[in-house]
């Protein structure tokens, strides 16, 4: 599933991986177009579909007509916006996929790679499993790739605060299951704006391995490469960014706050999170990196202070969609509580509306699946 508002030959690279590895008959893809996106987009669908691979790339107005179904959440998507995702979720679940991959439009499949079994991890059954566990409470995946230059870089969405500290990690077996697979990228890794203007690097290669989060370490997830159960759908909203916070716009990590969040229920339902393998060829799309930076600044003041409350966070619920809903609720309460410049009382609105989407987004999901 991903969204786009550019021309590119990113499907066909996936058609050639799906048939080279066999699976083009039970994997359908949904593209979800906007305002933006050129119509050659759903032209390049639609012959992929008479190729042989089931491709969805519904009209503005096939969304609109969608969205009408869902009661309020419906209203909640805007257009021009990262969120409209959302649609593309939303649609693999009331269709019944097992699980769905998020990836970005510039986010290539490795020839080499069976990109789907990778991901098919996420619907395994209970098996042993190679867990790293970190003193910091924090693992660093970009320490899985090879850059050049060698250097030290976080991935996007990983707290300030918790960076460049004594950090020893240990690998043991465990048994468990994986419920969210979160692939790494080769060539330009997810790194912040403020990371590419000081010490950008490129990545080269990877450990090809993969390893599973410890009970207790976290690490961010975002939307571009990453697998999901069915069952985690409910906790995976994707939030909506571009409020003015103290002053500052909030944009760009609306994918790191969804993993997040979806890492904390997964957590509390007992189950795993995967990070590693399959590695995509980033081929990023042009980015002016100051703008970057200017948009991401409020997120990582935000995230300085709630990270460390949502790793301590206790939730309620038996189901994916009660533990969200649990989750948002604890959010509302929390937010009243953060200090500092960053938590005025317009941030705290943001968060109480967010809040508002996410329970908004539960009920969604439960129509869809008849509950």
């Amino acid at each position: 599933m991903l969204t786009t508002i550019h021309e590119s030959d990113i499907l066909e690279q996936y058609f050639q991986n799906l048939q080279r590895f066999g699976h083009l008959d039970p994997v359908d893809v949904i593209v979800i177009p906007d305002r933006k996106t050129p119509a050659s987009v759903a032209e390049r669908c639609a012959a992929l579909t008479k190729r042989g691979w089931r491709v969805q790339c519904p009209s503005l107005e096939e969304q609109e007509r969608y969205l009408g179904r869902l009661g309020a959440f419906g209203r909640l998507v805007p257009y021009n916006s990262d969120n409209r995702r959302n649609v593309g979720y939303l649609m693999a679940l009331e269709r019944g996929a097992e699980f769905v991959i998020s990836i970005d439009d510039d986010n290539f499949p490795l020839p080499d790679v069976d990109f789907i079994a990778e991901h098919a991890v996420v619907c395994g059954g209970e098996r042993e499993l190679s867990v790293v566990t970190s003193s910091a409470g924090w693992f660093n995946i970009c320490e899985m790739l090879k850059l050049e230059p060698a250097s030290l870089v976080y991935p996007r969405g990983f707290p300030y605060n918790r960076r460049h500290q004594k950090n020893d990690s240990q690998i043991a077996i465990e048994r468990g299951q994986v419920r969210l697979n979160a692939g790494l990228w080769l060539s330009e890794p997810d790194l912040d704006g403020l990371t590419w203007l000081i010490a950008p690097v490129r990545a080269t290669g990877d450990s090809g391995k993969s390893l599973v989060l410890g009970g207790n370490t976290w690490s961010p997830i975002n939307t571009q490469n990453t697998a999901l159960h069915r069952d985690v759908l409910p906790s995976y909203y994707f939030l909506r960014m571009g409020y003015p916070v103290a002053g500052m716009p909030i944009d760009r990590y609306g994918d790191i706050f969804s993993g997040y969040f979806s890492q904390a229920c997964v957590r509390h339902l007992g189950h795993r999170i995967r990070v590693g393998t399959p590695v995509a060829d980033h081929r990023r799309n042009s980015h002016n990196y100051m703008a970057d930076a200017t948009r991401e600044l409020a997120c990582i003041w935000t995230l300085e202070e709630l990270t460390a409350w949502l790793r301590e966070v206790k939730l309620e619920g038996k189901t994916y969609g009660e533990a969200y809903a649990s989750l948002s609720e604890a959010i509302e309460d929390a937010v009243e509580r953060f200090t500092g410049f960053i938590w005025t009382d317009t941030t705290r609105g943001y968060f109480h509306q967010m809040a508002y989407c996410m329970r908004q987004w539960v009920a969604a999901c439960s129509q869809l699946l008849g509950s």
